[in-house]
């Protein structure tokens, strides 16, 4: 038993992924392309670019002779995407529905953005190692992840929900589990982003503790990864919220910090 495919999870819950951007993908968002601190005229590639939460605020930075492209596996996230870029009027930016592990643009980047996204990959180092591969010499990667003890308490409450209606997920740790898990501090995303080949490498922490109710809380679950992990059955999707919504209560502070990695490859 296995939690199912990112890419459907994340076009199946497009609006609630979107529900979250004001509170906590657009500040993020924000904070990465600042820490690529990126210059008028470069060429920006973000990879698993979402609803464009580190992409807009790249295509503002790059300006009209810059450019971004923007690659995602969900369809859903891309049309939320193309209509934000739109609402802005950013005609700088190329949207491309692809799995970026795989996806090689014409051109070679000044910067690849990655955010909390590349522990979805199913080989983590050869994904990075392949965003790494499309920079120019010189060129930086940003990345994004959780600091250990992340999204609690809803990432402990929702697999033991699900548990309940799928009980062979006892016992699974889902992959994303296992690759966050290795790079989940300063000292071990510092070593990880130095393993696959980069210089200067420099990992900050970002806190952020974030009151949240329950229908947002939901809406985390139905809008991101933790939705591979529900049952297929409308029924058992209800029991499943049911329980999930009554050991977490009306409303809980969740743990949101987060890592910002930045590395670049050889000039």
């Amino acid at each position: 038993m296995s939690a199912r495919d990112p890419g459907l999870a994340f076009t199946d819950g497009a609006l609630q992924f979107e529900a979250w951007s004001d509170k906590l993908w657009d500040p993020m968002g924000r904070d990465v392309v600042e820490a690529a601190v990126i210059l008028p005229g470069e060429k920006v590639l973000d990879a698993c670019c979402g609803t464009g939460a580190a992409t807009i605020p790249a295509a503002l930075a790059v300006g009209r002779n810059g450019s971004v492209d923007g690659v995602d596996l969900s369809t859903g996230l891309l049309r939320i995407a193309a209509a934000n870029l739109s609402e802005r009027g950013i005609l700088n930016t190329t949207l491309t529905e692809a799995d970026v592990t795989q996806w090689r643009g014409h051109r070679t980047f000044d910067a690849v953005l990655c955010s909390y996204s590349m522990f979805f990959f199913s080989d983590m180092e050869a994904g990075v190692e392949h965003l790494a591969s499309m920079l120019r010499p010189g060129g930086r990667l940003v990345t994004s992840t959780w600091v250990e003890g992340a999204l609690e308490p809803f990432a402990a409450k929702i697999l033991e929900a699900s548990i309940k209606e799928r009980p062979r997920l006892a016992g699974v740790r889902p992959l994303a589990n296992e690759n966050m898990a290795k790079i989940a501090s300063v000292e071990a995303l510092t070593a990880w982003l130095s393993d696959r080949g980069l210089e200067h490498v420099s990992v900050s922490m970002h806190p952020l503790t974030l009151s949240v109710d329950a229908d947002m809380a939901w809406n985390l679950v139905m809008g991101s990864g933790w939705r591979t992990l529900l049952p297929r059955d409308p029924e058992a999707i209800a029991r499943v919220r049911r329980d999930f919504i009554a050991s977490v209560g009306p409303r809980v502070q969740m743990n949101s910090d987060a890592l910002i990695g930045i590395g670049s490859v050889p000039a």
